[in-house]
């Protein structure tokens, strides 16, 4: 990121509430019933044999409300990274497509002949993007108002945000996108694992890699052991995140990203060990939250909301997702203590706001099989002006393929969606444009007996996921070939 500035049928739908277009809560009318009968039939042959059972859809006149075409509407299921989308819509109406997270550096005493007379203070704002290089630039600007050292001590403060220890509990321990949440992140809450074989072994290391620094991190550590499986183990021990790799999985070389479970003790070292770069120096870390006394010394801005949640649904980032998620529902007025208790403040701003009722969200980002929502609930809210508004000019474009696979040559036609993907969960929902009209459409896929029966060990890459997620995606693009072809 840029971050510069400082950064079943038819008639089966259920009943829909509206704000303008449409201003009435009135259950969807078809246009032509007899016309919206055939082509429900005729959309609801293109569905996988093997995903027919397990598979809603539905498809809504966004201008007004109407149903078009649905096929078992009414199913409930995990919308995945769609979830992304409705997430989207909340931050934006509740924090403002301007809102930036900014990263405090405080001081509990006056400066004098460069070192700080008390307590430094970090202080996160919740910042789900914050990396490397742009936390040496904070130690940077200190430097530059002329800190060379603090009497005191250097506290790190993350409570702008609840300390959550992974997204998603069902996921091994060991995956990159399913970290720690705290108010202080940095680069998503991952450590780079680097590994390089060397004639006595290997030489394993963790960094805090970003473009211009590359801080290697001491407070967690890893080793190599002689085993098969498990391929990575961890274990909290002292406050300190110790990992473990099978030395056979290995092989000659490479790197990956780990979670980090304890996010403030990564920031506080990685901060010391940029500000010592810069000309600072720093006593090892503690925690505490900042008194309200305490005078700004520096900061960092994210980007504006507008560009971050592109960002988010752009790449799926699902740290971003919850970081944003959990701090409109603070701007709501609440203090959400879980992702769940967040989410569910979400599904009630939804059914004020959306015009929507029983939709069950756990987190924001989707990055769970716990979350229900039906097709014609996530087409229903897309098809809200508030969605519309919400979505517009940050949702991106989606790629329609012909049945060979080849990107095709729509003409006037615009797709712009959100996908969903987890082991034997699929989902896609955004919007059609054509002729100058637009469309709202849901369709998501879920066998949950497949993701229940998944050995602890192949949850990262199943057996049959692949080919299920590849028939799922062919059901998605042979759907949206016929609305295209069909809809006026």
């Amino acid at each position: 990121m840029d971050r510069r500035h400082f950064l079943a049928s038819v008639a089966a739908l259920p009943s829909l509430a509206w704000a303008s277009p449409p201003s009435t809560a009135t259950r969807p009318v078809l246009r032509n019933t007899a016309n919206m009968q055939r082509m429900a039939l005729s959309s609801a042959r293109l569905l996988d044999p093997a995903l027919s059972n397990i598979t809603g859809y539905a498809l809504f006149d966004a201008d007004t409300g109407e149903a078009l075409d649905s096929y078992q509407p009414d199913l409930a299921l995990p919308p995945a990274s769609v979830s992304k989308a409705i997430t989207a819509v909340y931050a934006r109406h509740v924090l403002g497509s301007d809102y930036r997270f900014v990263t405090r550096l405080f001081a509990t005493g006056p400066l004098v002949d460069g070192i700080v007379q008390g307590d430094l203070y970090l202080v996160g704002g919740g910042d789900p993007a914050l990396d490397t290089d742009e936390l040496a630039e904070l130690a940077k600007a200190a430097v530059s108002a002329g800190v060379r050292s603090i009497a005191g001590r250097f506290i790190v403060d993350g409570s702008a945000l609840p300390n959550i220890n992974e997204i998603d509990q069902s996921q091994p321990n060991y995956l990159g996108y399913n970290p720690s949440i705290s108010g202080l992140n940095l680069n998503f809450n991952r450590v780079y694992f680097e590994w390089k074989q060397t004639a006595a072994g290997y030489d394993l290391s963790l960094d805090a890699r970003g473009v211009q620094n590359k801080p290697l991190v001491r407070w967690m550590d890893i080793r190599a052991e002689d085993r098969g499986a498990p391929v990575f183990e961890y274990a909290l021990a002292s406050g300190h995140d110790r990992w473990s790799v099978a030395r056979s999985a290995l092989g000659k070389g490479g790197g990956r990203w780990l979670p980090v479970r304890q996010p403030g003790d990564y920031v506080g070292e990685v901060f010391q060990t940029l500000a010592a770069a810069a000309g600072m120096r720093l006593p090892a870390h503690k925690h505490g939250k900042v008194p309200s006394q305490a005078v700004e010394l520096g900061r960092f801005e994210s980007n504006h909301m507008d560009e971050v949640l592109r960002w988010m649904l752009k790449y799926s980032n699902n740290l971003t997702a919850e970081c944003i998620g959990l701090t409109a529902s603070q701007r709501l007025g609440g203090r959400p203590l879980s992702l769940a208790t967040s989410a569910g403040a979400m599904g009630r701003w939804a059914r004020a706001n959306l015009g929507v009722s029983g939709v069950d969200f756990k987190n924001h980002s989707g990055l769970t099989d716990k979350s229900r929502v039906s097709a014609a609930q996530m087409a229903g809210m897309l098809a809200h002006s508030r969605s519309q508004a919400g979505l517009n000019g940050i949702l991106k474009s989606f790629n329609l393929v012909d049945r060979n696979g080849n990107s095709m040559n729509v003409g006037d036609v615009t797709v712009r969606a959100k996908t969903g993907t987890l082991n034997f969960t699929r989902g896609l929902a955004g919007y059609l444009e054509k002729g100058g009209r637009k469309y709202s459409f849901a369709i998501l896929s879920a066998d949950l007996a497949a993701r229940a029966n998944i050995p602890l060990a192949e949850r990262e890459r199943p057996r049959g996921a692949k080919t299920w997620r590849g028939k799922a995606k062919r059901q998605e693009q042979a759907l949206l070939r016929h609305w295209l072809e069909v809809v006026s």
